[in-house]
């Protein structure tokens, strides 16, 4: 990944009112600009997650593949599973006692009858609420026979809704 670099330019407002000491003083921070070090470089292909149990659903492969597209805040911490069907049951009020307590990021993937793999990423744990929740960094993904991740598209906010009959969860537009 490229550094990125910036240069101040003055509004024509700002330029009338500038003295010619300050020029100097720009000469001088942009030398210190040049000699300061860049940032090192983020990896493209940061570090698979290590999941602390066994998902039934999620293996390796799809782990390393979903990190590519989480949020660089969540990076590098390892991954634990809070609810497991087989574990749980397959109750919504179970999947929401089990989020209680929990603040962070949720990982949420389902497995069909037909083997299909799908799910979705919540910027925070889900819940009961009377309306939606939740930022743009959701999203909803399909392993079909490959990844596509599906980001959110700026349109509406509408990207978690849980209640006791239903747990709604939507985005937008395909990425990948």
């Amino acid at each position: 990944m490229k550094s990125l670099r910036w240069r101040y330019t003055r509004l024509p407002s700002q330029v009338e009112d500038a003295l010619s000491g300050e020029e100097d003083k720009e000469e001088e921070e942009e030398k210190e600009e040049e000699t300061t070090p860049a940032p090192a470089p983020v990896p493209e292909c940061p570090v698979a997650p290590q999941l602390a149990g066994a998902s039934q659903v999620l293996g390796a492969s799809e782990m390393s593949q979903l990190s590519l597209h989480l949020p660089p805040r969540v990076t590098g911490y390892s991954w634990r599973l809070a609810f497991c069907t087989s574990r749980d049951g397959f109750s919504l009020r179970s999947l929401y006692r089990q989020m209680e307590g929990h603040s962070g990021p949720v990982l949420l993937v389902l497995r069909d009858q037909d083997g299909q793999m799908f799910g979705a990423f919540s910027s925070s744990a889900l819940r009961l609420s009377k309306g939606f929740y939740g930022t743009g960094e959701t999203f909803l993904f399909s392993f079909s026979p490959q990844l596509k991740v599906f980001k959110w598209t700026g349109s509406n906010s509408f990207f978690v809704k849980g209640d006791l009959d239903s747990l709604m969860m939507g985005c937008g537009r395909c990425v990948s």
